[in-house]
């Protein structure tokens, strides 16, 4: 009964897009439907009334293969205005990292064509870091606005949906936590290095900046799993 599974998996998949996202749908789909099946003779069912219900609790899996490549989890009105929102947001952070880089230039320019006694780069390197901090903070902030995904409806392809947009929003909202970690800690180095004069010393900021940076990893990773 299993191979009338995967037969009735692949006639639904002929119409699929020839991508590895429906293939690894296609996977993932086979496998529960499998463990479901198992599970279900174990509990005293009859093979063709087993192969029935799963069959029946796959779902509607043709209305996921236009989306394979699109977000999932929020209807159509509620995506395109949350899209608006993030690209605001964007535009505003990329605005933001560009006057930093200009910030920098400036000073360069500036410490190249008169002699002011400081170290006008370094200046300009620190403030530009620190103006950084505000757009990772907002993309931080816009990876957030991804609400907790809504099932329909209690099916093997709601549960691919689920897992799917969970997966991408954790892997934003990490990568946006990285980032800030690592301006926060090129910040604190060039203050504390100022302040103490202790270079030989504040490098080790650097190997506590690793420790949290793992620390990061490994509480989404747990998440996961858990998720």
């Amino acid at each position: 009964m299993n191979e009338n599974l995967k037969n009735y998996l692949d006639e639904v998949f002929k119409k699929a897009p020839k991508t590895r996202k429906a293939l690894e749908l296609k996977e993932e789909l086979l496998s529960n439907s499998q463990d479901r099946y198992e599970d279900l003779i174990h509990g005293g069912t009859s093979a063709e009334d087993a192969y029935d219900m799963v069959v029946s609790s796959i779902g509607n899996v043709e209305e996921l293969f236009d989306s394979l490549q699109e977000e999932v989890g929020m209807d159509m009105e509620n995506r395109i205005e949350l899209r608006k929102k993030m690209a605001v947001i964007k535009t505003v952070a990329t605005g933001l990292y560009i006057l930093s880089f200009v910030v920098l230039l400036l000073f360069t320019i500036v410490d190249s064509m008169m002699s002011i006694g400081a170290d006008l780069p370094l200046i300009g390197f620190m403030l530009m870091i620190i103006i950084d901090i505000v757009p990772t903070c907002m993309l931080v902030y816009s990876n957030s606005l991804y609400g907790p995904y809504q099932k329909r409806e209690d099916t093997i392809v709601e549960e691919f949906k689920e897992w799917q947009f969970n997966s991408k929003r954790n892997k934003s909202i990490r990568n946006a936590a990285s980032a800030v970690l690592w301006s926060l800690t090129l910040v604190l180095y060039f203050i504390i290095s100022f302040v103490t004069f202790a270079w030989y010393a504040t490098w080790i900021i650097f190997l506590a900046a690793l420790c949290a940076q793992a620390v990061i990893i490994l509480m989404f990773r747990l998440r996961e799993a858990r998720d």
